[in-house]
């Protein structure tokens, strides 16, 4: 049999150049349909098997894949582009707005006020909240952010690994643990938009939604690092003000140097 992806010559069901199966068929609709919702409803049942513990026991989850459980659960940024596409087929199929989300989500920066003074410095703001604006780029983007702060943070929580040592996260390890956050964080909005078409009742639902995603960040650290409540609720708040701080001095330096920028421009003109 000639494998029809790599033009191979063997005997038997796979391709063993390149693992293709030998009943190739023609496309059909079956096929595509199965491939569309085959990563949601797939026979590992790794996608429900992955937001089961996200709900239940989001730490150990995190905990699992970093030590090394990889097959049984979904690569984070894997999961949070399945959950956000889910999200946007429920948002178009209900007619819901998702503006209340995108508000607690995304930071709007003024760029009317620099005008044509300082043209550089609007071009950054306005770029900056295109991709805060954006679900996928904004939590990658804060993810990058924060990963340094709760590095200082927990560097004295370390996490025992198989063979006994007991080593501090680094920060891929970190990102992934944000990734998974902002998984949590976009499955909620789900199971909340419907609320959505309950008109007078945005700012409530807001406030559930806000209530949720500290919980579950105060619940995530707690369990994969081991930790107390009340430890993992001093340190979680204090990485939240210090991501914070930190994007705006990254902000506030980009900003400066857009500046600078402007002046040299207007000044060589």
């Amino acid at each position: 049999m000639r494998c029809l992806n790599c033009g191979n010559i063997y005997k038997g069901n796979f391709c063993p150049h390149c693992g293709q199966k030998a009943a190739t068929k023609r496309l059909r609709l079956s096929d595509m349909l199965k491939n569309m919702i085959g990563p949601f409803v797939g026979g590992d049942n790794k996608f429900m098997r992955t937001c089961r513990d996200l709900f239940l026991c989001p730490g150990r989850l995190a905990r699992k894949y970093l030590l090394g459980k990889r097959v049984v659960y979904y690569h984070p940024l894997q999961m949070y582009v399945y959950i956000l596409t889910f999200y946007a087929v429920v948002s178009f199929l209900l007619g819901v707005s998702s503006s209340v989300f995108d508000e607690i989500n995304s930071l709007n920066f003024n760029t009317n006020e620099f005008g044509d003074e300082y043209p550089f410095i609007k071009f950054v703001l306005d770029n900056m909240n295109k991709i805060m604006s954006n679900k996928l780029y904004s939590s990658i983007s804060m993810a990058f952010v924060s990963v340094p702060c709760f590095r200082w943070l927990f560097r004295k929580c370390p996490i025992t690994r198989p063979d006994g040592q007991k080593l501090a996260m680094n920060h891929t390890e970190l990102f992934h643990v944000q990734i998974y956050e902002s998984c949590i964080s976009i499955l909620f909005s789900i199971i909340l938009l419907p609320l959505c078409l309950i008109d007078g009742i945005s700012e409530e639902v807001a406030s559930v939604y806000k209530a949720i995603n500290i919980f579950y960040s105060i619940f995530l650290y707690k369990q994969l690092l081991g930790i107390k409540w009340w430890k993992s609720v001093l340190l979680t708040m204090i990485g939240v003000l210090l991501t914070i701080l930190f994007f705006l001095i990254v902000m506030m330096t980009i900003c400066f140097i857009a500046g600078v920028m402007d002046k040299s421009q207007s000044w060589v003109v």
